[in-house]
């Protein structure tokens, strides 16, 4: 006799860590199924009814169904995965394989990278660069998303090596089938300008920046971002209750105003936290987190509590939109750089932000 109950592997946050002990190696044995079986993604809080939980329990938004299969039981096990069986249900929205363009061209900045790639490869996420000349020759319509990474800039940097016919190109792809995935400068990438003068943004996002390619009023440090809509799917397995902060290392990236009711803001920039700045240099331990010490201490252009209060607070910090019905999300702080301490790098709650985002864009409605 066929079992028909799930099995369900929780992403639950636990203190500032997930329920797992490896999250992305969960991940990771997630997307290693998505050819083969389904899995679904639980978008709300929901009460399940568990072999462990008989009398029903509480989990939280992010977790996976798969089919009960004992030999995925046994690998689950093998990998140290929580988990948990569950009575069967059609619970969630079913995940799709995506194939992801990573863009490496002129505009991007090397650190902005590395640590976007380890990230993708812990998750176990299939990508595949592509420079300007890809992009130019028309070969962005062969993925599913484009990861824009962060850059040198606000995008001028981009535009030197994708030109009109590279931005025409992102453009049509996004108007056509194709979803964008916005990290720092790669946020600022579809803006809209205020300015005549700025000729290196797309003009695709009802948003905008209002000091336009003034990237250095801000400066790098740690900051605290507020979470608007804690039923957003890129929240799943990081919210817990009515109000959620999240604690990011911010690089110069936008301080988003939203021009239209079509572009969504789901977190703001809510506090300053630290910098490399003299009294407001963090007084912790930063653990292992080179990029974190980096924000703070190999970058001359430091983020003041003063220039966060002028330039940042309140504005958005992630925001969504869509065109032509394909997402498009945009985020300012580096949710790929990890925590700012509190726990080792590879355990960063921030990570899911990305790879939450990755399985949004990869759903159906």
């Amino acid at each position: 006799m066929v079992n028909k109950n799930k099995i369900y592997i929780p992403m639950d946050r636990l203190g500032v860590e997930s329920i797992q002990s490896n999250p992305m190696g969960a991940i990771k044995f997630i997307n290693s199924l998505l050819d083969s079986i389904e899995v679904r993604w639980l978008l709300k809080p929901m009460k399940l009814y568990t072999d462990r939980f008989p009398e029903g329990h509480f989990f939280n938004s992010g977790g996976f169904f798969v089919d009960h299969d004992s030999n995925i039981i046994n690998k689950i096990k093998e990998m140290n995965i929580v988990f948990d069986i569950a009575k069967d249900s059609n619970l969630g929205k079913k995940l799709n394989p995506i194939k992801i363009a990573l863009y490496n061209g002129r505009g991007t900045a090397d650190f902005c990278i590395a640590p976007l790639v380890e990230l993708l490869n812990l998750a176990g996420f299939k990508y595949k660069h592509l420079s300007d000349s890809d992009i130019r020759k028309g070969l962005l319509h062969e993925f599913d998303i484009f990861l824009v990474p962060g850059g040198p800039d606000a995008g001028e940097s981009y535009y030197w090596g994708l030109g009109d016919k590279g931005y025409n190109n992102i453009k049509n792809f996004l108007y056509n089938n194709g979803q964008y995935f916005g990290l720092c400068a790669g946020a600022y990438l579809p803006l809209k300008s205020l300015s005549k003068e700025n000729k290196y943004w797309l003009e695709l996002v009802d948003a905008t920046d209002d000091n336009d390619l003034d990237y250095w009023r801000t400066g790098s440090g740690f900051i605290r971002i507020k979470v608007l809509d804690n039923t957003h799917p890129i929240i799943s397995g990081i919210c817990a209750g009515k109000i959620n902060t999240l604690d990011m290392i911010y690089w110069e990236g936008p301080a988003m105003q939203i021009l239209s009711d079509k572009v969504k803001a789901i977190a703001t920039f809510y506090e300053f936290i630290a910098s490399g700045s003299g009294k407001e240099y963090p007084r912790w331990d930063l653990l292992d987190n080179v990029l974190a010490i980096k924000a703070i201490n190999g970058w001359y252009n430091v983020l003041t509590k003063e220039r966060f209060e002028k330039y940042l607070k309140k504005r958005a910090s992630i925001v969504e939109t869509r065109i032509n019905r394909n997402r498009v999300i945009l985020y300012s702080p580096h949710a790929e750089f990890g925590n700012i301490g509190i726990t080792q790098r590879l355990k960063s709650q921030s990570y899911q932000l990305i790879t939450n985002g990755l399985f949004y864009l990869s759903i159906n409605e």
